[in-house]
């Protein structure tokens, strides 16, 4: 059984970009990612920093992946079943094996399942999103939500910044203070 301090369920712009953050900042990460992000299906991105001619959503992600992987971010092929809580954090149940970790993060708006496993009620637009706090934490301990399942806008860059942002939030709870991500 793998133990990740952190297992990130979806592999869009807020979930890569919470990996990122994690991986850096020595944090192990897992990424569950069955290709089945919204973005992918963009023919071009125009919004997203540094890509001044747009950038197709596929190959913006397939990017992040390999940023992830380079900083030490594991990505899995493999849908998650199913996940609960433990005294120490969760339990994940996925096709490839099971998994443990301290910290979850819902990062796939098809993943709503996940969240009312947990205990979470949806709400919102259709009753489809999770309210989190101003750092993405959920009602459940632990446990955070970034990207389009927080009602918030999808766009991809601001979708990545809010992986970001709760990422350093989940960082800053590991380590007990500031944390600030400079480049070396």
């Amino acid at each position: 059984m793998a133990r990740y301090d952190v297992v990130v369920a979806g592999g869009g712009a807020a979930g890569l970009s919470a990996a990122i953050f994690l991986a850096r900042a020595g944090v192990s990460v897992a990424v569950f990612d069955r290709a089945e992000s919204s973005l992918r299906r963009v023919e071009k991105v125009y919004n997203y920093l540094g890509f001044p001619d747009g950038i197709g959503g596929t190959e913006l992600l397939v990017l992040g992946r390999r940023q992830a992987e380079r900083f030490g971010a594991t990505v899995l092929d493999a849908k998650i079943d199913t996940v609960a809580p433990t005294a120490d954090g969760f339990a994940i149940a996925a096709t490839d094996a099971a998994h443990e970790c301290t910290y979850f993060i819902i990062a796939s708006n098809k993943r709503t399942d996940l969240a009312t496993a947990l205990g979470i009620e949806l709400g919102g637009f259709g009753g489809r999103f999770v309210q989190t706090d101003e750092n993405g934490a959920t009602v459940v301990d632990r446990c955070y939500a970034v990207g389009r399942i927080t009602g918030r806008p999808s766009q991809a860059i601001v979708s990545a910044g809010d992986g970001a942002h709760v990422a350093i939030a989940i960082i800053e709870r590991i380590r007990g203070g500031y944390y600030v991500d400079h480049d070396t």
